[in-house]
């Protein structure tokens, strides 16, 4: 399938589709349709949820305990 063909097929510009491939900028919306219609969408999907449940087993890392702000300034310069 060419550009032209898959932008009809998505409701883009071919000039979006060449924007796609050639890693520039597009619209969030018109990146989904095209994953969506080339079947690429579930397996990008399935990859996040990999890493996204690899985040959550790690262990988190301990935070600072804060400290009490003190109420007045020394003098003691």
């Amino acid at each position: 399938m060419d550009q032209s063909e898959l932008a009809l097929r998505v409701g883009l510009s071919r000039n979006t589709i060449s924007a796609i491939e050639n890693g520039k900028p597009v619209n969030s919306e018109a990146l989904f349709a095209v994953l969506a219609q080339l079947n690429l969408l579930q397996p990008i999907t399935d990859t996040v949820e990999k890493q996204l449940a690899q985040f959550a087993n790690q262990p988190q890392k301990k935070q600072r305990k804060q400290r009490k702000a003190k109420t007045e300034l020394s003098n003691d310069f």
